[in-house]
């Protein structure tokens, strides 16, 4: 647990970057800090490992006030990921994994096979421990910021827009990435952003700052979304709220329809309606138009782009975004291996969320 006890900061200059911060960051869950650019987010943030020092206040991180600390030894117990991952040029990825584990004491041997293991726990082969940072893509890198972060297995991580340089796709796979190791390691994490959604996504609790570093409001998403605290947070959690609710509404009753299919590589016979194309696991890959002839096996060339996909189960912001955003007015419904499970019908999902306003 990370404890804010009326913290401010305030530079030489005069000015007040964190201005009486009060919130607690709880034990293995996610707290977010968002806010507009110069509200204090990432000075919060390294206030926690003391690379900012407070004027004044208390951060506690569970018993530990962490003014009583030495700071570099504070620092080597927290995980810290910041933009564009920060690794060392000259070592190897494996190295640069390795680099808080030597820090501390462990014998290279011990650290390298600690590192090792990160790399795969991140989603990375063993065999691009040898690469250097420049032979890596930015999700790559900012894969192994996450591996470097973790490799003492500190109980804290701070992470300063970690995603927020890479691209939308990437970035998406990086969340993702991180809501799944969390669901492993249960961290105890404090993430800035500027970016609502990922907030919302991302987020246990979310801190909304505004400017001069107040707290406009501290709540989990829903009750962020369904009742924010003024006009503020109204505007900047956007106009479009009432969708991002959607996030937090289960889609449990939802019917699936059956879909036909056709499979990647095989022969595909004329179709009168649209059909999902799949690989050899069963997996969606695309739509096979009406009346699209194909000559010969079925290639990934001659399908239309099959919109988000929709997995079973899951929030009805995903169930309409996937009907919304298909070619054919059937959302693509997966398991949770991926494989297809079904369609749903934009007017069902709007029906099912009726009925859930009418039992509240």
């Amino acid at each position: 647990m990370i404890e804010f006890r009326a913290v401010t900061k305030r530079f030489p200059d005069g000015t007040v970057a964190v201005d009486q911060l009060s919130l607690t960051a709880a034990s293995g869950k996610i707290t977010v800090l968002v806010g507009p650019s110069g509200c204090g987010k990432t000075t919060s943030l390294r206030m926690i490992n003391r690379m900012v020092e407070p004027s004044g206040g208390t951060i506690v991180i569970d018993d530990l006030d962490v003014r009583s600390a030495d700071p570099p030894r504070l620092r080597r117990g927290i995980g810290y990921v910041i933009q564009q991952a920060g690794l060392f040029p000259h070592r190897s990825v494996l190295d640069n994994v390795a680099t808080v584990p030597l820090l501390i004491g462990w014998g290279r041997r011990r650290a390298r096979a600690r590192a090792a293991e990160l790399l795969e726990l991140v989603g990375l082969p063993a065999a691009m421990g040898a690469r250097y940072p420049g032979q890596l893509s930015g999700g790559q890198q900012q894969r192994v910021g996450v591996a470097r972060a973790l490799a003492a297995d500190p109980p804290v991580l701070l992470m300063d827009e970690p995603f927020s340089a890479v691209d939308p796709v990437v970035r998406e796979g990086l969340q993702d990435e991180l809501l799944r190791l969390q669901s492993e390691l249960g961290k105890t994490v404090v993430f800035v952003t500027h970016d609502i959604d990922e907030a919302i996504k991302l987020g246990d609790a979310v801190a909304v700052l505004r400017e001069g570093g107040r707290l406009a409001q501290f709540a989990p998403p829903a009750e962020l979304l369904a009742e924010p605290a003024d006009e503020f947070v109204a505007e900047f959690v956007g106009r479009d709220r009432g969708y991002r609710r959607l996030s937090f509404v289960d889609s449990g009753g939802l019917a699936l329809h059956p879909l036909p299919t056709v499979t990647i590589g095989q022969p595909a016979p004329r179709q009168q309606h649209w059909a999902v194309a799949v690989d050899g696991s069963s997996r969606p890959r695309g739509w096979l138009a009406p009346g699209v002839t194909v000559d010969g096996p079925l290639a990934e060339g001659a399908l239309r782009p099959g919109g988000s996909l929709y997995t079973k189960g899951g929030s009805l912001r995903g169930a309409l975004d996937a009907a919304l955003s298909s070619p054919s007015g059937y959302g693509v419904a997966v398991d949770a291996g991926g494989a297809l499970a079904g369609g749903v019908l934009a007017d069902e999902v709007l029906a099912l969320l009726r009925s859930h306003r009418g039992a509240s």
